[in-house]
């Protein structure tokens, strides 16, 4: 049996790792770590062969708290999923004692792929290609400048929401809700809803509500 432990404070995304999980893998025990403590617990209480983790996930230092885990589990395999888009910055990671780095907005067969290659003992890194043009990095508060509309749709996502009660809840068509969708996640420079989340759960969408509006509806 294979033991597996999700770090990610995002519920979508930990519900989503674990669909693909129990699809590559036919026996596994699969925990969920929302919190620090949590994660805690679970590595004091199994012998964890693979742990996915968000290097964003509350109270966590990258560096420092990635080689205490590599001191504490020599043998247990760490694999980063996480909007970080710096490839210094994950390299730098990688040679604190992570196994492997699949960015957020990778696909769904990338993400398998390099699950398959780090349990392997490889050393996956899935990060999107720079873009002609434009940086690599994400640098500051990237949904400071959204539009009012396009702020509440994507707080209401990062409240897990679907489309059909983001319409309601704003008294708006489907169809208006889905192309404020498609604006939010090119202007965000992600390809879905959970990734959309990590980054408005990350920069506080949460706690303002009342930012200003940059564009109308």
């Amino acid at each position: 049996m294979l033991n597996i432990i999700v770090a990610d404070d995002h519920p979508i995304y930990r519900a989503g790792l674990k669909t693909i999980l129990t699809d590559v893998f036919e026996d596994t025990e699969i925990r969920e770590a929302g919190h620090m403590e949590q994660l805690a617990e679970h590595l004091a209480s199994c012998s964890a062969d693979l742990l996915l983790l968000d290097i964003f996930f509350p109270g966590f230092e990258p560096e420092d708290d990635i080689r205490q885990l590599r001191r504490e589990h020599p043998l247990m395999a760490i694999l980063m999923v996480s909007m970080l888009t710096d490839h210094g910055a994950v390299e730098r990671l990688l040679r604190a004692g992570a196994n492997g780095f699949i960015s957020k907005t990778t696909s769904p067969d990338n993400l398998e792929k390099g699950i398959r290659e780090v349990v392997a003992g490889e050393r996956p890194v899935y990060l999107p290609a720079p873009k002609r043009g434009r940086p690599s990095q994400v640098s500051g508060d990237p949904v400071a400048d959204l539009p009012r509309r396009q702020l509440e749709v994507l707080r209401l996502i990062c409240m897990g929401l679907s489309n059909k009660e983001i319409a309601r809840e704003l008294q708006l068509s489907i169809s208006t809700i889905r192309a404020h969708i498609s604006a939010l996640f090119r202007k965000l420079d992600v390809t879905n809803r959970a990734a959309a989340s990590s980054y408005g759960t990350r920069f506080g969408v949460l706690d303002s509500t009342n930012k200003t509006d940059n564009g109308g509806t």
